[in-house]
């Protein structure tokens, strides 16, 4: 399989005896390199799990619960593996047992510290009244009102009337929210109720106990002090324990998973009374040497290369066809871009990967969005430190490295475009000739060309010109077929927009050429010549055609060369009758593949072709997510960092509020060059996304395929065995 497809896979079939089963699993463990398929119990039974494995799995809920109060972190090195089965043997799980009586008395702890808090809380409130707690409930002939009110001042003078009636204590400050303790004969209580409520009256429940609320209070004072004492006590303990153990702890839950998976991995073999048969799938380029380590301690192993089936109609399905597993056979510099393949989902097996592709077309698609050297240095310095952070973390490894390869083509089309932190700083030319572009042409024209130093750039930024020839006053012209017309220096916020605009069209229609030509790669590969020239040709023939006849009309209007207007002429002959025959062949294709009836798909096939634009239109987002990226830091740029810059130019003449104004103008630029950057990454990103996962792969991609996952759990803080 070439280098644009996933890896080739064969078929593994291992078999012995019950006595062979356990070693052959370690050492299956140890190879890492079989994806194991789960037998199903079918005809013969299921295997059990060895005896360890209810201790390994007890000890696992004892470290995991450990790790989850204390958030333990890796070592700093990569434990030896001697070292760490030592430490699990000996001195580590009696250090987990230590650590979790701390967590679980700190538990307790904090349980009582919340529950004298909140019963404090209620004596502190209730100690105004100044009465005991046991005359606050227990009366039968009597009803007690005990509660809060936010205007205690009105609801005093509303019992006042009723005092014969009532016995009222209450706390100090009328007007102000305040405690009260309402007593009344039970006949009353309804009516007293009434009363509090209509005065937002909220009742309370007073604590249990006997004595005064005040002297209460100084016991359970001197109580919460105790105890948090006895907490921050318990928690400098973990945390010493954690600082001295942390690493040792993650790896040996580490070690402890994969042997978990080890001793329980007989459930997904197929056993009798005597023999067991483990199927799975291994690596062709593995096979051989998996196979001869395997037949040293199982009494047979066997590999058979996959085949895709042929001849099996248009489709078939992955129940009439185990598929294998998917795994990827990037190159080393591709892999971070296997992240965005794997968002999408892997393809199923046989397919093209478009890993590659996307190593090569994502970063230029970002880059023409972004193209800011100042941003792109902070992409690649957030992708430094992410690897040196996570350097064990293979997910973030290869986040790192999407980012960096984004982070540079950035810089690099920040330097095409000459732009910085939102600034342009190459110089503009201009012929005094209108309509003349190039130097050369100029001077044919007898024309002057002239130069003019950017306007709007400071000089830190502006020094960037001594990086390009002649500082930046250079011209250089390309005029392509088809309008294709690049220049440089390619300012596409002022002069280049309508080249920014073609260029994203051309690459949209490049891009979308380069999808059907691989999915007509795919389905003449499974289904025929035939199949893929009315299922992929027909619509690069309408992407082709199309292109042709429109081009012709929007050009014809602006040339009167009559040699190249008769040129324009043919394409738009030719690429009507192209296009035109690319609709045809889609409306067979509706009829033909997809089933549909031929007058529905006489109507719809004109209607489907339409798509071609709708896709080809939707890679104009490259021209507008950029422009509206730069306009963003230039406004920032002309709003703030401009008035800040004048001010610090002539500091000798800058009045009161220039002064106030120079940190609030500079924190307000640094934020908006945040928000950039922030948006920056982002937004580009989820766009090129789009234009890969939708316009581009859909011309090509199926998913359905699962992920090769090799048997044996990859340590990563500790050696391997």
């Amino acid at each position: 399989m070439s280098g644009i497809t996933t890896a080739e896979v064969s078929r593994i079939s291992v078999a012995g005896t019950l006595k062979e089963l356990s070693p052959t699993l370690e050492l299956a463990a140890r190879l890492s390199a079989i994806h194991i398929i789960d037998y199903d119990g079918g005809e013969l039974g299921i295997g059990t799990p060895d005896d360890a494995a209810d201790d390994i799995s007890h000890r696992l809920a004892a470290m995991r619960s450990c790790i989850s109060h204390l958030n333990s972190s890796a070592a700093d090195e990569v434990i030896e593996n001697r070292r760490m089965r030592d430490s699990l043997e000996n001195s580590l799980p009696e250090l987990v047992d230590t650590a979790i009586d701390d967590i679980k008395r700190l538990d307790e702890v904090t349980t009582q510290l919340e529950q004298l808090e909140e019963r404090s809380d209620g004596l502190t409130l209730l100690s105004p009244l100044g009465l005991d707690l046991e005359l606050l409930s227990g009366f039968k002939s009597l009803s007690i009102n005990i509660g809060t009110t936010p205007i205690l001042g009105q609801c005093l003078d509303a019992l006042n009337e009723h005092s014969e009636e009532l016995l009222v204590f209450s706390s100090h400050g009328k007007g102000k929210r305040g405690v009260l303790a309402v007593y009344c004969e039970n006949s009353s209580a309804e009516a007293v109720e009434r009363l509090l409520t209509q005065h937002e009256f909220e009742s309370m429940i007073p604590p249990d106990g006997e004595g005064s609320p005040a002297m209460m209070l100084q016991d359970i004072d001197s109580e919460i002090g105790g105890l948090k004492s006895e907490a921050e006590n318990l928690q400098s303990s973990l945390e010493t324990w954690n600082d001295a153990n942390g690493g040792l702890l993650v790896g040996g839950i580490e070690v402890l998973e994969r042997d978990f998976e080890i001793q329980t991995a007989p459930v997904r073999v197929a056993v009798s009374e005597h023999a067991f048969i483990m199927e799975g799938w291994v690596l062709s380029e593995q096979a051989e040497e998996t196979v001869a380590a395997l037949s040293k301690v199982a009494t047979f192993a066997e590999s058979t290369p996959f085949e895709m089936p042929r001849g099996r109609g248009h489709h078939f399905t992955d129940e009439e066809v185990e598929l294998p597993p998917i795994a990827f056979q990037n190159f080393n510099a591709a892999r971070p871009f296997e992240l965005l393949t794997d968002a999408v989902g892997r393809p199923k097996y046989g397919r093209i990967d478009p890993t590659t592709f996307m190593f090569i077309t994502y970063p230029i698609f970002f880059g023409l969005m972004l193209g800011d050297i100042a941003y792109g240095i902070a992409i690649v310095a957030i992708a430094w430190w992410l690897s040196k952070k996570f350097a064990r973390n293979e997910l973030v490894i290869q986040a790192s490295g999407l980012l960096f390869y984004i982070g540079f083509s950035t810089i690099v089309f920040g330097y095409i475009f000459g732009e910085f932190a939102g600034f342009e700083y190459l110089p503009h030319g201009e012929c005094d000739i209108e309509g003349i572009v190039g130097v050369a042409q100029c001077k044919a024209a007898h024309g002057h060309y002239h130069w003019e130093a950017a306007a709007h750039a400071p000089g830190w930024v502006t020094w960037m010109t001594a990086l390009y020839p002649n500082g930046g006053e250079i011209q250089w012209m390309w005029e392509g077929m088809f309008g294709l017309n690049l220049a440089y220096p390619f300012h596409r916020v002022s002069t280049h927009i309508n080249d920014l605009i073609v260029l994203s069209l051309y690459l949209g229609i490049l891009h979308l050429a380069l999808g059907m030509i691989l999915g007509f790669r795919e389905v003449n590969r499974e289904h025929g010549f035939v199949a893929a020239l009315f299922e992929k040709g027909s619509w690069l023939l309408v992407l082709g055609g199309g292109f042709f006849f429109v081009y012709s009309f929007i050009v014809s209007p602006k040339h009167s060369d009559a040699d190249y207007l008769a040129l324009l002429d043919m394409f738009a002959t030719v690429g009507l009758i192209v296009l035109g025959i690319g609709i045809f062949m889609v409306v067979i294709m509706l009829w033909k593949y997809e089933g549909i009836p031929l007058p529905i798909a006489i109507g719809l096939g004109p209607l489907e072709s339409l798509q071609i634009l709708s896709n080809t239109i939707s890679y104009v987002r490259i021209f507008a997510v950029g422009i509206v990226g730069v306009k963003i830091a230039e406004t920032g740029n002309d709003m703030l960092y401009a008035p800040l810059g004048h001010t610090l130019a002539d500091l000798s003449h800058a009045g009161a509020m220039d002064l106030i104004l120079i940190p609030v103008l500079l924190i307000g630029w640094l934020g908006v060059q945040v928000f950039a950057l922030i948006l920056g990454m982002f937004s580009p990103n989820v766009q090129a996304a789009r234009l890969h996962f939708v316009e581009w792969m859909g011309k090509f991609y199926e998913t359905g395929g699962i992920p090769f996952v090799p048997f044996g759990k990859k340590l990563v803080n500790v050696e391997a065995e």
